[in-house]
């Protein structure tokens, strides 16, 4: 965002401040403001800090930071958009591409079918053949044993069997459990920005207003990312959770999940 650096810089040099001057009020490293003057976010690890230190950048300028704040989720929004619109639109060499690769997958399935359509046929004919000279023998003496084999099983036995087997039919059936659901709440003291990712997929990612309050629910976990945690109270399972402590310059992570809190 250099259109955001520039200002911040020539605000800056008007008030006659230097870098190392900013970094002593601020306690930001020097290399940091530096790259939010010349807009670039390469040097930060994660946007939540690039976000942290704008903030308290343009407060120290007397501006105020979610004006920024708001410039850069817009600027961020149309890039995302240009950059879908681009893929969308692609150049004739790859249309190209595209279309031998397809006629290259109809000349391989083809020649799979064909295969497998010979191996079909091969395995019917066996199957055939086998079946002329493969018949059933059946001698008389097998005919008596198995009507006395028969015969020598009382109706007794069979219903006892038949109690024994439903017995452990119904022990080995297992009990299905519905796993309770994990519930997240969060309220704003303060305009903050947060990112809520519930069983490692994103949910929620922008600035809560002061006052306003957001409710989730998970399976398994939640993991926050807070750009300024004294400016939320967070309630996991209707229990207040601290995620100030371990702040990075009001800046945490908290991975929350059943009986076990990680910040």
């Amino acid at each position: 965002m250099k259109e955001i650096g520039k200002t911040l810089k020539d605000k800056r040099e008007q008030m006659n401040l230097s870098l190392s001057d900013a970094h002593n009020a601020t306690r930001v490293q020097e290399k940091y403001l530096a790259a939010i003057e010349v807009g670039n976010l390469d040097v930060f690890k994660d946007e939540v800090y690039y976000k942290s230190f704008l903030r308290s950048y343009s407060k120290y300028l007397g501006f105020d930071p979610e004006e920024f704040i708001d410039l850069f989720n817009t600027h961020k929004r149309a890039t995302e958009q240009a950059s879908k619109l681009e893929k969308v639109s692609f150049p004739d060499t790859l249309v190209n591409q595209h279309k031998n690769s397809f006629y290259k997958k109809r000349i391989l399935i083809a020649g799979l079918v064909i295969i497998f359509l010979v191996l079909l046929a091969a395995f019917i004919y066996l199957y055939i053949n086998i079946s002329k000279v493969v018949e059933p023998i059946e001698t008389d003496s097998f005919k008596q044993v198995e009507v006395e084999n028969e015969e020598s099983v009382s109706r007794e036995d069979n219903t006892v069997i038949l109690e024994q087997e439903k017995s452990l039919i119904e022990e080995n059936v297992p009990k299905t459990e519905i796993p309770a659901k994990q519930s997240l709440k969060i309220e704003a003291k303060e305009n903050v920005w947060i990112r809520v990712d519930i069983d490692g997929r994103m949910a929620y990612e922008g600035t809560l207003s002061k006052g306003s309050r957001k409710i989730w629910e998970a399976d398994k976990s939640f993991t926050l990312k807070l750009g300024y945690a004294p400016g939320v109270k967070v309630f996991f399972n209707d229990e207040d959770v601290d995620v100030v402590s371990g702040a990075v310059q009001d800046i945490n992570t908290v991975v929350l999940k059943k009986n076990d809190i990680r910040v």
